[in-house]
């Protein structure tokens, strides 16, 4: 029993400290040893694997914004089509 509580513990405080990382993780700002805890604890909570997932397709859609032509519409106008394409 003591045991069970304290792996859930220990989950429930990675979970905590992955969850507050996972945005230096993406810009690998982490030394080694973070980022493998990130990475570990990824695998193990579908929870955080969907956040950096969600974390990554939106760093992604942002970096692609900043890739448009000079002249191009707006980045706002920009948004607003692909949100009407999606929608």
């Amino acid at each position: 029993m003591i045991s069970r509580t304290l792996q859930s513990l220990r989950f429930l405080r990675e979970h905590r400290w992955t969850t507050a990382h996972l945005s230096e993780y993406i810009d690998r700002e982490l030394e080694e040893p973070q980022s493998e805890r990130v990475a570990e604890h990824v695998r193990l909570c579908p929870e955080c694997h969907r956040m950096l997932a969600t974390l990554r397709r939106t760093v992604s859609g942002l970096r692609a914004l900043r890739d448009h032509p000079p002249g191009a519409p707006g980045v706002a106008d920009g948004v607003l089509g692909r949100i009407r394409e999606e929608g």
